[in-house]
């Protein structure tokens, strides 16, 4: 059975750069989990955002995911991803990384989305040509510039959510509804 959620690489060379660090740390809570594929898992989030104006849809899932190094100098946080639908288009936003209750979210990448595929009552999108907006060099401390590419992700929603609806029908007793 698929499990919802967003499966998503970041940057691959990131990753790799932290890990060879002398004091490299990384971190997944709330709801993200890493893959076999050097990847992270982030979980549906069943509270579904109201879909923002001229967008067809947003998906919503959940975790934490924190990067240091540089004894202190070096911090990236990934947290709670959204992301917001437009026609064959997407944007992921995060929370701002060093003010999340206060500042709005990071539009942190766009991509381009395949046309779903279908497994019974879930829909599954991949996201190609994922490039990091100008916004969003901050959150990679201005290490990165906008337009660099980023990795390929896939999400799986429930159907209902897949064709805009945001969520599980009321009462539905669906777990995982995104």
């Amino acid at each position: 059975m698929i499990e919802l959620g967003l499966d998503w690489g970041i940057k691959l060379s990131f990753v790799q750069y932290i890990a060879k660090l002398p004091d490299g740390q990384a971190s997944a809570s709330s709801g993200v989990r890493p893959t076999e594929t050097n990847g992270l898992f982030f979980e549906a989030d069943p509270d579904t955002p109201p879909t923002p104006a001229g967008a067809d849809a947003v998906y919503a899932f959940r975790g934490d995911v924190r990067f240091g190094g540089h004894f202190g100098m070096l911090y990236v946080r990934i947290a709670d991803p959204w992301i917001v639908r437009r026609g064959n288009q997407a944007e992921l936003t995060v929370l701002d990384p060093h003010e999340p209750k206060k500042a709005p979210r990071k539009r942190l990448v766009t991509f381009a989305l395949s046309q779903p595929r279908s497994e019974g009552d879930i829909q599954i999108w991949d996201g190609t040509d994922v490039i990091l907006t100008a916004e969003a060099c901050s959150v990679f401390n201005d290490v990165y510039a906008a337009g660099e590419r980023f990795e390929s992700l896939v999400f799986a929603v429930h159907r209902g959510a897949a064709e805009g609806f945001g969520g599980c029908a009321s009462g539905s007793g669906s777990t995982g509804c995104v």
